[in-house]
């Protein structure tokens, strides 16, 4: 998918009509859960307004009250899996706030992992065209519903100054927006390329290890030190 089109699914992804009534919240969950169910089974092509308008027992007219198109209905379908997991997230990463960084970024990657997985389970070409672009931080609590990217990194930015003993980079803003869009660049692309390495219990630890690598530039420091001492140790008579 092309960047202007990217925009435009995000774009069109909002809801038209947002429900205040019971019955009309009801029609509206009647059509994501059955674009859902034909995604699951039959595969993203195969989602358009009038085979989800069937399933879900509505009219065509119906659907196009809420989403102008089916791009908007599975971008909805993307996004709500990512609030989903937020919502499931804000209480353990309160609770973290008081742990180390290294265990904040360990349950952090260990649901973004489970999330990927999730979205993943869709197709790939769900995966590729409706959740590629989805900014991590979103499914992990720092936020949910619209929230733009400048803000998970804003978001991400105070998480850090929380653990600022333990975050020895100048640059917080930098180190934020890395974690926000370096490391979900970086995901999309293992999903993309090598989704069973998903599965490998040596992917958290190593995404723990980058993300530290960005956030502490104390630890290069040590890596030199210690190169340092080696050199001298074997430069000696």
């Amino acid at each position: 998918m092309q960047k202007t089109e990217q925009k435009r699914v995000r774009r069109e992804a909002a809801l038209r009509h947002v429900p205040v009534q019971a019955r009309a919240s009801f029609t509206l969950e009647a059509i994501i859960d059955a674009a859902s169910e034909i995604l699951q089974t039959q595969g993203v092509d195969a989602v358009t307004t009038r085979k989800v308008a069937a399933r879900a027992g509505v009219s065509v007219g119906a659907v196009y009250q809420y989403f102008p198109d089916k791009e908007a209905i599975l971008m909805q379908i993307s996004e709500r899996i990512m609030d989903e997991a937020s919502i499931d997230a804000s209480p353990e990463l309160f609770r973290l706030n008081r742990q180390s960084l290294d265990e904040l970024l360990q349950a952090l990657f260990q649901r973004t992992v489970r999330t990927e997985m999730r979205l993943l389970g869709l197709g790939k070409d769900f995966y590729r065209r409706y959740a590629r672009q989805m900014q991590f931080g979103r499914a992990q609590g720092l936020g949910r519903g619209e929230v733009s990217s400048a803000q998970l990194v804003a978001n991400m930015e105070q998480l850090l100054r929380v653990h600022a003993e333990e975050v020895g980079e100048a640059d917080g803003e930098l180190a934020a927006f890395m974690l926000v869009r370096g490391m979900r660049m970086l995901l999309a692309t293992l999903v993309e390329e090598r989704p069973e390495l998903l599965e490998s219990p040596s992917l958290v630890p190593m995404l723990v290890r980058i993300s530290r690598a960005m956030t502490d530039a104390r630890l290069e420091e040590g890596e030199k030190e210690a190169s340092g001492q080696d050199g001298e140790v074997a430069a000696r008579p």
